[in-house]
């Protein structure tokens, strides 16, 4: 490899890729590697095709790419995901944050609009991981949220995101609600909902990811979902409202669970393949 220019490093690179069935963009894979360690972007890349690289750069970005070769995702390689236009960083301690996860969070977007509370809204998000969901919701509102999880270790990186961006927020470790106390206007969820089946049968790439973080527990992997949706009923304020993100598959189960829950409004919102991805409902008012 050695004499190798960039344009020749970022051709054979991509080839290799494509042969070990990475996935779908060898070029684009190849292009963000060789930013990681070289600093050029991907203008400076084209302006510099003839450039040679170092033995130690030859040497670096060999490494990576066995990683990749290995399916190990470009996230965690990269040590970071974009998220609703910020980087998060992400690492084998939690999920890597999804596109079609920003559906959940405009959603609560929109509804925390129509209550008119802005700074003195109060947010929980449950199994927050990286904390991609609530440090977003605090970021954009403005206002302060609580963000719990089972995981100390992805704590730690919630943790680390949040001082990096300057959100408010609040750590909780626990099982789902079981560390919160007080009532909430708004709880979120982006929860664990595999079943057992859909986790041995998931991608070379998603195999990294914590099953602490996939496996939903209960043979349809609403186990997790159908605890939280009874203890949100407990923490939530009259007219607060529960939004959960889930499998397709799974929603109008998630749909119906909610109305068994003195849940009213009960609605469902479309990811990006135009599949029912995010459920959600507000607490009915009760007489006391």
């Amino acid at each position: 490899m050695a004499g190798m220019t960039v344009q020749q490093w970022k051709r054979s690179t991509a080839s290799r890729l494509m042969d070990g069935s990475v996935d779908q963009s060898p070029d684009l894979d190849a292009r963000l590697l060789l930013q990681n360690v070289t600093g050029l972007d991907h203008v400076q890349q084209i302006l510099c095709s003839d450039q040679e690289l170092t033995e130690e750069e030859l040497s670096a970005l060999e490494m990576l790419v066995l990683q990749r070769l290995a399916h190990r995702p470009m996230a965690y390689i990269l040590g970071s995901r974009e998220f609703y236009g910020r980087d998060f960083h992400v690492d084998e301690r939690v999920l890597i944050p999804r596109p079609d996860t920003e559906i959940l969070v405009e959603q609560v977007l929109a509804f925390a609009g129509k209550l008119n509370k802005s700074k003195d809204l109060s947010i929980i998000d449950v199994c927050t991981g990286s904390g991609a969901i609530g440090i977003t919701l605090a970021l954009e509102l403005g206002c302060q949220v609580t963000l719990t999880d089972i995981s100390a270790a992805a704590l730690e990186v919630a943790k680390a995101n949040a001082e990096r961006l300057g959100a408010k927020v609040t750590m909780l470790q626990g099982d789902l609600l079981s560390p919160a106390e007080g009532k909430y206007d708004i709880i979120v969820s982006n929860p664990p909902y595999l079943t057992q089946l859909w986790c041995d049968q998931v991608s070379k790439e998603v195999a990294w990811e914590p099953r602490l973080a996939l496996d939903g527990r209960e043979e349809d992997g609403l186990g997790l979902i159908r605890t939280l949706v009874q203890q949100s009923t407990e923490h939530l304020d009259q007219g607060g409202a529960l939004f959960l993100e889930c499998d397709y598959r799974q929603a109008p189960g998630v749909a119906t669970l909610l109305g068994e829950h003195q849940f009213a409004e009960v609605g469902t919102a479309r990811d990006l393949a135009f599949l029912e991805r995010v459920v959600w409902g507000v607490l009915a008012c009760t007489s006391s």
